[in-house]
């Protein structure tokens, strides 16, 4: 007969993790006598015990240990932020994307101080002004006749200048000319007077007056700037009705300082 030992007890399964109990031979064979987990006193595990099957499925018959875990409990608050890590190294620089649309321009600034004085520019036209004027009175007149002039204020740079008895000489550049002429008819009739330079007849300033009785007395006059492109005569041709006129004649030429 077997004697009682009062300190016979339960050897409880390994609660230790798979490998780390004192029975790390994981493939012991399952079948295993259950009499193989009851000891004496005085008796040592066997050594081909595998406590560690606690970490296998649930047998049958296991104890509360092997229950299905609980449902997951609430998150708990969350800890403070960490320490910001070291800062890594710049990347590459990206692509230049499009320029974009042009804003609108912006209110005008203070101005600024006035710079330094710039050098002078070439002298200009010389002030003193170039002209000549011309007188003619004729006691009496035929038709189609040169008026006869003579000089009264002469020109002394030489660009005008009286020529014979009737034509004043003009050097190439730009002239105002204004003509004046009076005349006494003794019966009705016209008067016209047309003059000529740059070779021909300039009828577009010719001057005509006419009488509308006896023994009356017109005046006329016209003025008009003209081009002398090389060195030409200038001079007025007289017509009128009657051959017994007395026409008086003053006349001024005026050159303009134009390149």
């Amino acid at each position: 007969m077997i004697n009682f030992n009062p300190f016979w007890m339960f050897v409880p399964l390994n609660l230790f993790p798979m490998g780390r109990g004192p029975g790390r031979n994981n493939k012991q064979n399952m079948s295993q006598s259950s009499s193989d987990f009851w000891v004496g006193a005085n008796t040592a595990v066997p050594a081909h015990s595998d406590i560690s099957r606690h970490n296998e499925p649930n047998p049958p018959g296991c104890c509360s240990c092997y229950a299905e875990p609980g449902p997951m409990g609430p998150r708990g608050e969350p800890g403070p932020p960490g320490c910001p890590g070291e800062r890594g190294e710049p990347g590459p620089q990206g692509v230049t994307g499009p320029q974009g649309p042009q804003g609108a321009t912006g209110p005008m600034g203070p101005r600024g101080d006035q710079g330094a004085r710039g050098p002078a520019g070439p002298p200009g036209y010389p002030q003193n002004r170039i002209f000549s004027t011309f007188s003619g009175r004729e006691p009496v007149i035929s038709e189609n006749a040169r008026l006869s002039l003579e000089t009264d204020i002469p020109d002394n740079s030489g660009s005008i200048s009286l020529s014979g008895d009737s034509s004043v000489m003009l050097l190439p550049g730009y002239y105002a000319v204004y003509c004046h002429v009076s005349a006494t008819l003794k019966k009705h009739g016209f008067m016209k007077l047309t003059p000529s330079f740059n070779g021909s007849e300039q009828t577009k300033y010719t001057m005509y007056a006419e009488t509308a009785k006896r023994t009356e007395t017109i005046e006329m006059s016209r003025y008009f700037i003209v081009e002398i492109p090389g060195e030409s005569p200038l001079y007025f041709t007289w017509d009128a009705s009657a051959w017994d006129s007395r026409p008086s004649v003053n006349l001024c030429i005026e050159k303009f300082c134009r390149q």
